[in-house]
């Protein structure tokens, strides 16, 4: 039968950088947000069958089934790209270039940011129930500014042992695989998930420098070196076990325990004016258990706990200018980090809402690091060791409120007092939020979103370490004085006959923090080290365009324009203060082949225009994705190829020309070509759970 589909696309203040600047850090930039309380207002029903999208008090509820209809998405991780507004960069989910935060099922976690969207990427996409966008979350959430809270799907029949089989092969180059086993069992009150992905290959990648390093003596060295990387990683294990028991209706007791085993090998190979070779080795363990408490009068109580191991030893051969440095290297990091929280929800008189709650974490922080010199190298031309250990505790203190005044306005706010401690920092913060929605008419919604947040730095990026990741020349410094990040935002956004969507937003971040490249103009070497600015601040304006011309021919266009500033008065030797303004478009083409065989093509393609990162210049990128997906046996089987990058355009070259400093670094691009099965049998529907919070931790 003949449906009309048409999506709505949202997205929210941007708090950070632009999408291509996140390959560029040695380390990746991690990011955290939010979740809402549900009002009584008007559904906003989107033509079809079936609602898309719907309007409930601060949030925008996605209605995922519906929005997965037809679409190639083999895990939750890939079908984050089909909400509105949402896009899957590398390995990060953004909201129209920026990262967003990203809660499961409106509970707090100790899980990182990488851990989540680990989680996502081996969870079944038809687990996915709803997706709610917050631009501002409630402070209930315990995470802050705009928020995706995505809801694992709870089945509640009385069914058999249900599950999913999955397979994926892909090259980037070198050959990957995943294969993954998800099961559940669900009779009466009592429910049990487990899940089980192991993924398994190879790994090449080049980089290709170049540039003029110049000393105050003001002698230039030439540089231009070729690094070649392949890896030959051991097989990441990601397993997970739920348990769920329904007292009663509201009234439940959950406990999970969440785990991943990774690692591997590298070999680095630089040629050129440095000439080094770097053998490096990687074991990580996390091990994650939680246990959630929910009574009937709207009582959650529950704790987190979090342990993450990370072992990395370094042998690395260098020879700069006839400088030689020979070294073997072990550092570590384990982390254990307990969150303890409560939280109480109220419904009153008159569409008046209330909750309020507290938050504890606590977390010790050991790491180590030891320098065993080789060959003729001596002890004291390397690092010291290091041997730490940190602790920091969070107190979080928050309430909330929110009312609906009548059918065309509702609003909610909440407050959180924190107090944040550490050997160096002693603060306490408070972080306000507020939303109000405004329906004037069933075809138009006006909503008003302001917000405030805090960002920490990684563990790691604090010690007072030193590590090589290239040879002699790349250095990367630790930060201890590295203060947290505060951002404050608002965004207004207009919704027209449910579709259309229009947004602006203001964002500024004080003390605004990111890894940074500097050439030292005291000895020939590079430092990569996580550094303040003074602030960072960006306005934006979005447009996103649905639409619907038959049963076979879907698509969605967001058409993005930011303009922003970033400054630091004491950026070593060479400060500054620079602005740009650039654009960005992306778009999601579904086209549909026959009515009788469930076969389609995905068309997904992203432009980019130059921007800025600091010091350095960002040149225009883009790529071009296809996907066929072929669905048969009852829709129990689905196979899908893919070929990601078509063209090879989305990999750039970082060029840094300011004050002193000129360098320019190119890397390898490669097409993502693969093939994926995926079979459901015993009427497979997914349940909840959680991800850890290893977001500050290294990698």
């Amino acid at each position: 039968m003949k449906q009309t589909i048409l999506l709505l696309a949202v997205m929210s203040m941007p708090s950070c950088l632009c999408a291509q600047s996140d390959t560029l850090s040695t380390h990746q930039i991690q990011i955290a947000t939010t979740d809402s309380l549900q009002l009584t207002l008007p559904e906003v029903m989107v033509k079809g069958e079936h609602p898309i999208v719907k309007i409930d008090g601060s949030k925008l509820l996605f209605d995922m089934p519906q929005l997965l209809k037809d679409k190639p998405a083999d895990n939750a991780f890939d079908a984050m790209r089909e909400v509105p507004g949402i896009t899957a960069d590398g390995d990060d989910v953004k909201l129209g270039g920026t990262p967003i935060a990203l809660i499961l099922n409106g509970k707090p976690t100790t899980m990182s940011r990488e851990q989540i969207l680990s989680l996502l990427k081996s969870t079944p996409a038809n687990r996915l129930e709803k997706v709610e966008l917050m631009m501002a979350a409630p402070a209930k959430y315990q995470v802050r500014g705009a928020l995706l809270n995505i809801l694992i799907r709870k089945t509640g029949e009385d069914t058999a042992l249900q599950g999913e089989l999955y397979a994926k092969a892909e090259t980037e180059h070198e050959a990957s695989f995943n294969e993954r086993a998800t099961l559940l069992y669900h009779q009466g009150k009592l429910s049990l998930d487990a899940l089980y992905s192991i993924s398994h290959g190879k790994g090449y990648h080049t980089t290709h420098q170049t540039g003029i390093h110049t000393l105050n003596d003001g002698t230039q060295h030439p540089i231009d070196t070729r690094n070649v990387t392949q890896s030959d990683a051991r097989p990441t294990h990601d397993y997970r076990i739920g348990l769920d028991y329904d007292f009663s209706d509201q009234h439940q007791l959950s406990l999970a325990y969440t785990g991943n085993n990774s690692g591997g090998n590298y070999q680095s190979h630089m040629t050129g004016v440095q000439q080094s070779s770097i053998a490096n080795t990687k074991k990580d363990i996390l091990h994650n258990g939680h246990i959630d408490y929910t009574l009937p009068f709207g009582l959650n109580i529950g704790a987190d706990l979090t342990y993450y191991e990370s072992n990395h030893s370094q042998d690395l051969v260098s020879n700069l200018n006839g400088n030689q440095l020979d070294f073997f290297t072990q550092n570590q990091q384990r982390i254990n980090r307990t969150k303890y929280f409560l939280r109480q929800e109220h419904t009153l008189k008159k569409n008046w809402n209330l909750n309020y709650g507290a938050t504890y974490t606590y977390v010790i922080d050991h790491s180590r690091q030891h320098y065993q010199p080789t060959g003729n190298t001596l002890q004291s031309e390397l690092p010291d060791d290091l041997l730490s250990r940190n602790t920091e505790k969070t107190l979080n203190l928050y309430a909330g409120a929110s009312h609906t005044f009548n059918t065309h306005l509702s609003a909610e706010a909440s407050l959180a007092a924190e107090h944040y401690r550490t050997p160096v920092w002693n603060d306490w913060d408070f972080f306000p939020t507020l939303s109000l929605s405004f329906t004037p008419q069933a075809q138009r919604i006006w909503q008003l979103s302001l917000s405030s947040d805090k960002r920490y730095p990684d563990y790691w990026a604090v010690q007072n370490a030193t590590t090589y990741y290239g040879g002699a020349y790349e250095e990367i410094l630790g930060n201890p004085l590295l203060k947290p990040s505060k951002t404050y935002s608002t965004s207004i956004s207009h919704i027209l006959k449910g579709k259309y969507i229009f947004r602006t937003w203001f964002t500024y971040q004080k003390d605004y923090f990111m890894q940074t490249m500097y050439q030292s103009p005291e000895r020939f070497n590079e430092i990569a080290q996580f550094n303040n600015f003074d602030f960072h601040q960006q306005a934006g304006l979005l447009t996103s365009l649905p639409l619907n011309l038959s049963w076979w021919f879907t698509t969605r266009l967001n058409l993005i324009g930011v303009w922003m500033r970033e400054k630091d008065s004491d950026y070593y030797t060479c400060p500054f203060d620079r602005h740009i303004a650039y654009g960005m478009a992306t778009s999601s083409t579904t086209l549909r082949f026959s009515r009788r065989h469930d076969l389609s093509l995905t068309i997904y393609g992203l432009i980019h225009s130059k921007a800025i990162q600091g010091t350095m210049d960002l040149p225009a990128s883009g790529n071009l994705d296809l996907t066929l997906r072929y669905a048969f046996a009852h829709s129990r089987a689905i196979l899908t190829a893919y070929c990601q990058d078509l063209f090879q355009t989305r990999s750039i070259s970082p060029t840094i020309t300011w004050a002193h400093q000129c360098f320019r670094t190119d890397f390898s691009c490669y097409r993502i070509a693969g093939i994926t099965f995926t079979y459901k049998f015993g009427g497979y529907k997914e349940k909840k759970r959680e991800e850890v919070d290893t977001s500050r931790m290294r990698k």
